[in-house]
């Protein structure tokens, strides 16, 4: 019996090793079906080629052995997925090897480029007629200048002289962990990517130079301290593009190395920074929510100091923090666009609309340089594309911004002449239009009119319903009095609730009355919005400047004391200054002026004394 159980354990046993060692050999030819490098074929008809689904690679610890030690070593390359992040560091290398061969229609003239603006370094490698390997530099450590194809990212000639398969290994080095897009294009096909590549760069920076243009032309002109902060972030903004598309390592420093590596770290984050404070600023918060628009701005220059990371800490750490600030500033960015719309500001929604796709893209940078999302190369791309569609909102949001600003300066700027209530002259700036008009019209004979407009009721009304119906009250009779006044028309309050105008051009009394019945008549219509209905009163008290000159020191108070003779509940309203101190005829001897004429004039023009008073009917 027990040699029996004895047996059956070791049948168990003998099951299980079968099986594992099933399982193995078919891992073993799942791994040599994924380990057998098979070439990448290249074919015009396909446009632009890259190694699919899986490539062979080995990461190397250190800076990276001699070629020939690499190429001597097949084994240590295993297969990968071609779209996957490789976990680099300063500590380690990768190692690429790519197997090529062209089809023979195809041209022998193909490139490979990788379209990383910002990758340290990419060495090419691949054997010359002679069959030595030559190797070929690209990247922020190697000069652009010192490029095989000096551009906006590493890209390399291929010898592909026959059709017979080319092997061909790349070496990577980056501070990060970083995908790694492998690009293959015949010659013809890759001079006109590169030439849409700089046209739509040009497209931006050109958009951008011409704000800036826009921005210096009105410094230049007004000498405003915001123009000159505006000049500031537009540069700032052109400087972001031309770093982290690589234009500024092809074409400003492409002999400085180490300005290009610097520069892309330093010069976002800069940007990130007045970006901050650009919003906070064209928002306007401080009023609104001023803690916030502080946080914004002290947030906005931390900047500065993170600038020194670079030489203080290690890339890798640098970059850490970098990430934490733009995650922070994309959200702030769209928070604070949010709260100005929300209270009806609609600049807060052109700069939503401007800065929206910006700070998504911003965002998923930080969360893929902190492993959050997959490492898709095209973000860059899209945050670039982002920052030129934004430019004409911003222009848009700067002129809406401007004008506001302008309005608010008039405003300010007009308290001393215009009443803050009602907006018409302040009664010294009014008395001195009645001057001017009294010495117009004893000059040139010019026919116009001094009306003197009091709101009877208006004591009465405040008394009833209290100070702010009663200002509701004198605000509707300046929109009545405006009815019936011309563009160049003056008008100013006098007192309380009296209104003054200084009609230009009315020649005769009938004209006059025609259009205060009108402005009374409209008082007596109860205002809108009002509960109960309230009507308006006016009494009038007129001059005729044409009929003979008043004296300018004392008409006002003459009108004044006209409108004090009517009596509340009176059936004419509208009353004429009948007899006053008149002006002193100034010598026309020089001009002309015929004292007969004169004479003339006024016998003709002053009606008799029952004449001189408007009775409204009824």
């Amino acid at each position: 019996m027990k040699a029996w159980k004895s047996m059956s354990w070791l049948r168990c046993c003998m099951v299980v090793v079968i099986a594992l060692c099933s399982l193995h050999s078919h891992a073993a030819e799942d791994s040599d079906s994924r380990g057998a490098l098979e070439p990448l074929v290249l074919d015009a008809r396909h446009g632009t080629i890259q190694p699919a689904h899986h490539i062979a690679l080995y990461l190397e610890a250190g800076a990276g052995s001699p070629i020939e030690t690499i190429v001597a070593l097949p084994s240590r390359f295993s297969m990968a997925p071609s779209d996957q992040a490789f976990a680099l560091t300063e500590a380690n290398t990768l190692w690429l090897r790519l197997q090529l061969q062209r089809t023979s229609p195809s041209p022998s003239s193909w490139t490979l480029h990788v379209p990383l603006p910002y990758i340290d370094s990419v060495t090419l490698f691949q054997k010359d007629a002679k069959g030595q390997w030559i190797g070929h530099a690209a990247g922020d450590v190697t000069a652009v200048s010192r490029w095989a194809r000096p551009g906006l990212y590493p890209e390399f000639e291929l010898q592909l002289a026959s059709t017979e398969v080319v092997e061909v290994f790349i070496k990577v080095r980056n501070y990060k962990a970083v995908a790694v897009p492998l690009k293959l294009q015949t010659a013809e096909a890759r001079e006109s990517q590169r030439q849409i590549e700089f046209v739509l760069i040009g497209v931006v920076l050109g958009t951008l130079l011409m704000v800036l243009g826009n921005c210096c032309i009105q410094y230049a002109t007004s000498k405003n301290a915001i123009e000159a902060y505006y000049i500031a972030y537009i540069t700032i903004s052109a400087c972001v593009v031309c770093a982290i598309t690589g234009f500024a390592g092809a074409f400003v420093w492409p002999d400085s190395p180490v300005w290009t590596n610097f520069a892309y770290s330093a010069i976002p984050i800069v940007g990130a920074g007045a970006t901050v404070l650009f919003t906070r600023h064209v928002c306007a918060l401080h009023m609104s929510f001023p803690r916030f628009s502080h946080a914004l701005q002290w947030y906005g220059w931390l900047c500065l100091p993170l600038l020194m990371l670079c030489a203080m800490l290690d890339r890798t750490t640098a970059s850490a923090f970098f990430n934490i600030y733009y995650a922070v500033a994309g959200v702030v960015v769209i928070a604070a666009p949010l709260l100005a719309w929300r209270r009806g500001d609609v600049v807060g929604k052109w700069l939503l609309f401007a800065y929206g796709p910006q700070s998504v893209g911003v965002m998923v940078v930080a969360a893929q340089g902190f492993g959050l999302l997959p490492p898709w190369w095209q973000v860059l791309h899209g945050v670039v594309l982002a920052i030129g569609v934004s430019v004409p909102l911003m222009l848009h949001a700067l002129h809406l911004r401007a004008r506001a600003r302008h309005e608010a300066e008039d405003r300010v700027n007009a308290l001393g002449t215009q009443d803050a209530l009602t907006g018409l002259l302040v009664k010294p700036v009014f008395l001195n239009l009645v001057q001017r008009a009294i010495k117009r019209a004893q000059r040139d004979q010019e026919p116009a009119a001094i009306v003197l407009v009091e709101v009877v009721n208006h004591g009465r009304l405040k008394q009833l319903y209290g100070e702010a119906v009663a200002e509701q009250c004198l605000l509707r009779a300046v929109v009545k009095l405006h009815r019936v006044l011309r563009d160049v028309d003056p008008a100013g309050r006098v007192s309380a609730a009296r209104f003054g105008m200084v009609l230009e051009g009315v020649s005769t009394r009938q004209a006059l009355s025609e259009r205060m019945v009108s402005l009374i008549a409209s008082g007596l219509i109860p205002l809108p919005q009002l509960k109960p209905e309230v009507s308006l009163q006016f009494h009038i008290a007129c001059v005729m400047l044409n009929e003979s000159v008043p004296n300018p020191d004392t008409v006002m108070g003459l009108l004044s004391d006209l409108l004090a003779d009517i009596a509340p509940k009176s059936r004419r309203p509208i009353r004429f200054l009948e007899h006053f101190d008149t002006m002193p005829a100034s010598d026309r001897s020089d001009s002309g002026f015929d004292a007969e004429r004169t004479a003339s004039f006024l016998a003709t023009t002053v009606q008799p004394s029952h004449a001189m008073t408007q009775q409204l009917p009824g």
